[in-house]
Parts: C-alpha cells; structure tokens; sequence
C-alpha cells in the first residue's frame, strides 16, 4: 500500500483531520517557498512606514522597525516547521531508544527509567527554561532542548508497550530460532511500535509549536533577529493596545498550526485504533 492510499484511507470521513492537513500542507508550502512569495525581506527595516497598519502594500501591516508582517509570517513558517520536525526526530531517536532498551534490558532500565521519572517530575515549559539557561540561543540548541522535554514521555509509551511485547509469543520464537538482541529489537518489536511512534510524533510537533513560542516569547528561545512566529510576539507585546495586529497574525497561525496538528494526530490515531474507526469516523 503506497503513502497516497495510506493517508486517503486515514483522513477519509475525517472532515477536521482533512482541514488540519490541508492547513500544515500550505504552512509546509510557504516555509519552501518563502524567497519567492513573500514579497519584501523579512530583516529590511523601514523606519518611515513603522507600526503601519494592514493594507497595500503591507497585507500584515509592519512592525516597530518597519519590517512587512506578513513576510516574516511566510518565514516564521520555516521556523516552525524547521523546530517542530528536529524535535520529533529527537524525541523519537532518544526516547525511542531509551524506551526500548529499558524495557528490554532490565537493569539497564532501572537505571535509564529513574532519570525519565526525575525529569519528568518537572513541568515541560519549565523544565525547557532550565535546560535553556544552560545553552546559547541558537535554533539547534531549541530543537533538542524542546526534543529532551518530549524524549521522556516517548520514552515512558515506548517503555510499557515493549514490556508487553517482549511476552508475546513471536518474541520466544525469534528468541528461539537465535535470533540476537538487535534482531529482536528492530526486526520484531520496533515494527509493531510503528503506529504508537507516528502518533506520538504528530502531538509532539504540536506541543514544540506552543513550547517554541513560550521560549521566544520568554526571551530564551531563537535569537531575536530569526524571523519566528514567537519572536514576534515577544517583540509586539508593548504595541498591543497600538498595533494590535502585531500580536493578531503571529498568535493566530500559532494557534491554526496546534491545533490542525493535534487534529492530524487524532484522525491517525482513530484510524490505527480499531476501538476508534467506526465511534468517530466523521468527526
């Protein structure tokens, strides 16, 4: 079965996972092909049209430096798509392997699963502040702050669904024929995790949008010249009352970005989960 059938047998009769895809495909598409459509530079800076409001030539309006809105919306989108891809792939490598070999590895996971359970004591945003105060600003260094934060409980998911995998009866016949440890692990029960992993994957690109922000809007997140939905917040939350538009089209592609992923991860999820497909096929 090809991706194309495999994503119109997901979101068939799934009207919101629909609208949620179509949402994060033009989001993708404007983070490709921002150079060609966004129509000024997003680091010009015009002082005379400063705190401009939103007409022509500048659909968004523009920002205290005079800098088109809309633009730096257009390259925000690579931001968010840039930060909420490298932390899915983070989240998913460690998590994923601290999950498995914990569960597979009993004394290596008593050890490995009470770091989990300690930083896991932690709430997210704050536990992101700390590892952040420890680093540089710097794209890289928010992707795997924001990847650390989510690892664990990827992680903890992974850990249980092994243990019970690892006591099923395909598992004693690999272990039987001499299958090794490596084989067992990533012929026989990383397949069966693939399904959890995807969805898992689609509610952390939609919480590193929201901690993404947060960071930025904290002043710990991405340096303040990248162009990025959260810094642009940060940056017009004194024009509020002024410029109200400043905060209106950042914070609205935020919250369209969030939501039509977490919509995305509900109709993957409803899909995979026999329990789901005739309850909420529709919705």
């Amino acid at each position: 079965m090809n991706l194309l059938t495999t994503a119109r047998n997901t979101f068939r009769g799934r009207i919101m996972g629909t609208a949620g895809l179509i949402w994060l495909c033009l989001v993708l598409f404007a983070a490709l092909a921002a150079p060609w459509i966004a129509p000024f530079d997003p680091l010009d800076i015009d002082p005379v049209n400063r705190l401009a409001e939103p007409g022509w030539p500048h659909l968004f309006g523009t920002d205290h430096y005079g800098r088109d809105t809309f633009s730096r919306c257009i390259y925000g989108a690579r931001m968010a798509m840039l930060i909420g891809l490298g932390s899915v792939a983070f989240a998913l490598v460690t998590g994923g392997l601290v999950g498995m070999l914990s569960a597979y590895f009993t004394r290596l996971g008593n050890f490995l699963m009470r770091g989990i359970d300690v930083l896991m004591a932690f709430p997210a945003l704050l536990l992101a502040l700390v590892l952040m105060t420890l680093l540089e600003r710097s794209v890289a260094n928010t992707i795997i702050v924001i990847g650390i934060v989510y690892a664990t409980t990827t992680a903890r998911i992974l850990f249980g669904m092994t243990l019970k995998l690892k006591r099923e009866v395909f598992i004693d016949a690999a272990v039987c024929s001499g299958a090794g440890h490596g084989s067992i692990l990533f012929r026989h029960i990383l397949p069966n995790l693939i399904s959890p992993l995807l969805v898992q994957a689609s509610f952390i690109f939609a919480f590193a949008q929201l901690q993404a922000a947060a960071l930025d809007f904290l002043g710990l997140g991405l340096p303040p010249e990248v162009p990025s939905w959260g810094n642009m917040l940060s940056e017009s939350r004194i024009y509020v009352t002024r410029a109200p538009w400043l905060l209106l089209y950042p914070g609205l592609l935020i919250i369209l970005s969030v939501f039509s992923m977490n919509m995305v991860g509900d109709a993957m999820r409803d899909s995979m989960d026999p329990r789901f497909k005739d309850d909420i096929a529709g919705v």
